[in-house]
């Protein structure tokens, strides 16, 4: 049995994060035996890794650039042995690949998660480590192809060592019929979205989009749900009031039952700067939602112009409201959207999908060097 010895940077309540507990839990345990390292203590997904019975170690996080961290994963490596290391995040790519190197595990991956532009998810000396790692490590692993081109184009990245697997979603908890959070429809049209309020969900853009519907749609049973929790909160909360639409806007704080929260919204909308493959949107696509989102990362192989949702250009109210409206205005091409949106994540965007793709890449390089 392969040990393979997952790192990353924290376990908090965030789509990579996900990602790794569902392959971590339907992995092939007769062929491969997982242990998880997290760089930080406590989270969303740590209580729900302990409860898939595998080993589990949460290092205590004093600072952003802790030489004791990088000794401490070396001395875990040491005492696991594990024949692949396969690392998560900034941080679990860069502690957890030079711990790899300094131990001699027989295979490095690292992944990555976003669509790597300078300026907004990496500055440029994260990108000059990652490019140095890269040296050393046998795969990296994008969770869009829009990532993957981006580090063998701009990058100049090893196109042998790029691989795509496109992130995949567990379906079980959009099929149970469970009673709403929020009880009944707040409104009779619901324009949501949901994620960290953070710089990069850019829920301003949002908030700026909204104004410009309710202002064209003049109607009073409209409402904008704003559904996360983040440092930008309050900002968020006074910019909806200075524009005077706070009437229409509701902030839920963080929900741990989204399925439910998407069985009230009528039109799924993302304003990010940035993304990777938003779990958000294929949530929302599987919940028989038409998408209005930003043309960033790998939306665009989620979404299906004008058959599944509708790309806009970043930073763009005025083509965001108009997409909205339009939705807003047509029940048959937003149930029609809807539906194809779900056909589309059921058949192409499984769990089962992206566990087998992972686990053979895996299996390449055990067979290549013979393990």
């Amino acid at each position: 049995m392969t040990k393979i010895c997952y790192i990353i940077g924290q376990l908090g309540k965030g789509g990579a994060e996900r990602q790794l507990y569902e392959l971590v839990k339907g992995i092939d345990k007769n062929k491969f035996n997982p242990v998880v390292i997290s760089l930080s203590k406590g989270g969303y997904w740590a209580k729900e890794f302990r409860k898939l019975n595998i080993q589990i170690i949460e290092l205590h996080r004093s600072g952003n650039r802790e030489f004791l961290r990088l000794f401490k994963i070396v001395k875990l490596l040491k005492a696991i042995q594990p024949t692949i290391v396969h690392t998560y995040m900034f941080s679990g790519n860069s502690y957890g690949r030079i711990a790899a190197i300094i131990t001699r595990v027989p295979i490095i991956i690292a992944s990555e998660r976003n669509l790597p532009v300078i300026g907004k998810d990496k500055n440029y000396y994260m990108i000059c480590i990652d490019k140095l790692l890269a040296f050393f490590s046998h795969a990296i692993i994008c969770n869009s192809f829009m990532a993957s081109q981006s580090l063998i184009d701009v990058y100049s990245f090893n196109v042998e060592k790029v691989f795509t697997v496109q992130n995949g979603i567990d379906i079980s908890a959009f099929v149970k019929e469970t009673k709403s959070n929020l009880q009944k429809k707040l409104a009779k049209k619901v324009v949501g979205t949901i994620g960290s309020l953070s710089s990069q969900k850019n829920q301003i853009l949002f908030l700026d989009m909204a104004k410009i519907v309710i202002e064209s749609f003049n109607r009073m049973d409209l409402i904008f749900l704003i559904v996360g929790e983040g440092p930008l909160r309050f900002k968020l909360e006074k910019y909806s009031e200075d524009l005077g639409i706070s009437n229409h806007v509701v902030f839920t704080g963080e929900s741990d039952d989204i399925p439910n929260i998407l069985k009230n919204i009528d039109v799924f909308v993302l304003t990010s700067l940035y993304e990777g493959m938003a779990n958000v949107i294929m949530e929302a696509m599987l919940s028989g939602l038409p998408i209005v989102a930003t043309d960033v990362g790998g939306n665009s192989e989620l979404i299906i112009e004008d058959v599944t949702g509708f790309l806009c250009p970043s930073n763009d109210a005025k083509s965001l409201s108009d997409k909205v409206i339009t939705l807003l205005n047509d029940e048959m091409k937003t149930k029609s959207m809807g539906q194809l949106g779900k056909m589309r994540i059921l058949k192409e965007f499984n769990l089962e999908r992206m566990i087998r793709e992972t686990e053979d890449i895996y299996i390449r390089f055990l067979n290549k060097k013979r393990l």
